[in-house]
């Protein structure tokens, strides 16, 4: 589906919002583009003199949303943004890949080469972030001026049809935090007897439901890569529930059955009440379950929108 330069700018300016938020501006700020450039013809360079007249995207979708930025002013808040972001996506993920080169080349083991990336990332993103931001609320408090109050139709790039930034960014984050600690809990657990550490999670499950949730993960991964480039679609809600379906059925069981604390952890903390554990495991495995329908539900719904979005473009 070819986009508009219309689709281009309601993108642009909504593309930050929250969900309800922005299907809201985004459906009013095309009627008033679409009502605009009708009265003046509804032809090509009526849409581009109308989106040029409108300016800035992003400071739209401020007056829209009446929050004006506080830290940084309007003038230098949305070239801060976007410099931020690329710089986040770029300088981080590098810092910290080279990290975990070196590590692996000087024979660390898995979790300090795990711990030590994802540390990095983490460090470099908030050092990214907090000395930008000094940067440009000193030009922003000085009145210095940046060049930022220029801005062109020809910097509207092609919206994505796929989840946000945001989400690949918390994604991206917390399924390799979780898969790091899952092999953190065995090979570096703070529980000790006789000089052995003591795994969280039962080593038997090793034999089939940690390596099982380890490749749901990375099937997981997958799947926030597609629907980030190809958008919510049927295929990718019902992919997400297939997903969704792999982790909770063994885990909810694991669970109910009080079969995933490795017994001897249990054994070494006498003062643990197996009674609390028990009903510990129960509400674990209720949430497991509520979350899980939650996600399934939230695929639909993303489906549903997306799909009507595109109906209503054609």
């Amino acid at each position: 589906m070819t986009t508009t330069l219309t689709d281009r700018y309601v993108y642009a300016a909504t593309r930050w919002l929250p969900g309800k938020t922005r299907t809201e501006v985004a459906e009013e700020l095309r009627e008033r583009i679409g009502d605009t450039v009708a009265a003046r013809g509804a032809t090509p360079a009526a849409e581009r003199e109308t989106l040029e007249e409108l300016g800035d995207p992003l400071r739209v979708a401020v007056d829209y949303t009446g929050r004006a930025p506080v830290l940084i002013g309007p003038r230098l808040f949305f070239p801060w943004l976007r410099l931020t972001m690329l710089l986040a996506a770029i300088v981080g993920p590098i810092v910290a890949a080279i990290v975990v080169i070196v590590a692996a080349f000087d024979g660390d083991s898995i979790g300090t080469i795990v711990g030590d990336g994802v540390g990095t990332l983490f460090d470099v993103t908030v050092h990214v972030i907090f000395w930008t931001t000094l940067v440009f609320a000193v030009l922003d408090w000085t009145n210095t001026s940046a060049g930022a109050q220029t801005w062109s139709i020809d910097q509207l790039s092609e919206p994505k049809p796929g989840t946000s930034v945001s989400d690949l960014v918390a994604g991206l984050v917390f399924l390799p935090l979780f898969a790091a600690a899952i092999l953190w809990q065995h090979f570096g657990s703070p529980f000790f007897e006789d000089g052995d550490r003591i795994a969280m999670i039962d080593p038997d499950l090793w034999s089939w439901y940690l390596p099982w949730v380890l490749g749901v993960l990375a099937l997981e991964l997958l799947h926030l890569l597609w629907v980030y480039r190809s958008g919510w679609t049927w295929t990718t809600a019902w992919a997400n529930v297939v997903l969704s379906l792999l982790f909770a059925i063994p885990t909810i069981a694991l669970l109910l059955d009080n079969a995933l604390i490795n017994p001897e952890l249990v054994a070494h903390l006498s003062s643990w009440d197996p009674e609390y554990i028990a009903t510990s495991m129960k509400w674990s495995a209720a949430i497991v379950a509520l979350v899980s329908l939650w996600e399934i539900v939230d695929g639909f719904r993303k489906a549903y929108v997306t799909a009507r979005g595109r109906a209503r473009a054609q």
